[in-house]
């Protein structure tokens, strides 16, 4: 049986700063190493929001790991690996400038295949 406080810690928990959007979308994940080429992991986005997206990718990353994400042609943004299932993978996104944020709002409210 919940209390008062424990309620308040459920309906806390519930609430997201940024509403997420049902998306069908290609997503690369770009890893650089020191003296070698870039890694790309590509990947198929099927939850996206301001502040982060859920993506199935075709390798598994590890929690806490850093990436460049392309979340569409000509918008990148670092995502860190915040939870991970199998091959499906939840990121949030880091570091994000106002242009980054703005393309990805756009993405969010257009909600383009």
């Amino acid at each position: 049986m919940l209390n008062n406080t424990d309620q308040g810690l459920v309906q806390y928990s519930s609430r997201r700063r940024f509403p997420r959007f049902e998306v069908n979308r290609p997503v690369t994940a770009i890893l650089y190493w020191e003296s070698a080429p870039p890694v790309l992991i590509s990947g198929r986005c099927h939850s996206l929001s301001e502040g982060g997206l859920g993506a199935t990718m075709s390798q598994q990353l590890r929690v806490g790991e850093v990436v460049n994400l392309e979340v569409a042609h000509g918008v990148r943004v670092y995502a860190a690996v915040r939870n991970l299932r199998g091959f499906a993978h939840g990121f949030e996104f880091v570091l994000v400038r106002d242009n980054q944020r703005a393309a990805i709002r756009r993405l969010c409210t257009s909600r383009l295949s």
